[in-house]
């Protein structure tokens, strides 16, 4: 089903935005 890769696709780019936003705020936290 198309729509199965559609979740996969959100939940990755989800997931990559959360990781790098606290990445972000680590290093900015850090500084």
């Amino acid at each position: 089903m198309p729509a199965t890769a559609e979740l996969i696709g959100a939940t990755v780019t989800l997931v990559g935005l959360g990781i790098l936003t606290a990445w972000s705020v680590r290093s900015i936290t850090r500084r």
